[in-house]
């Protein structure tokens, strides 16, 4: 019971593993995606910047997708196959 919301939050760590905090990055100079995609931005170089969103999107998608699984996985009150609830 207690790992439903640590299991939930997996769908919203995943992106920012990924791309790291950008303001962190751009202050203190660190190699990550976060001051790319602000230089693309500034640069108006929208292909760059629309992949990174993408990127984003598909994680966070696939992040859920993950946490769903596995909440329905540890938790048995909750069910796969839907329906009416006799």
């Amino acid at each position: 019971m207690a790992l439903n919301p640590l299991i939930a939050d997996i769908g919203s760590i995943l992106p920012h593993l990924i791309s790291g905090s950008a303001i962190v990055s751009v202050v203190m100079s660190l190699p990550t995606n976060g001051p790319m995609l602000l230089r693309a931005l500034q640069s108006q170089d929208m292909y760059l910047a629309g992949s990174f969103v993408m990127i984003e999107a598909c994680l966070v998608v696939f992040g859920v997708f993950v946490s769903d699984l596995a909440l329905a996985a540890l938790d048995p009150r909750i069910r796969l196959s839907g329906g009416s609830t006799r």
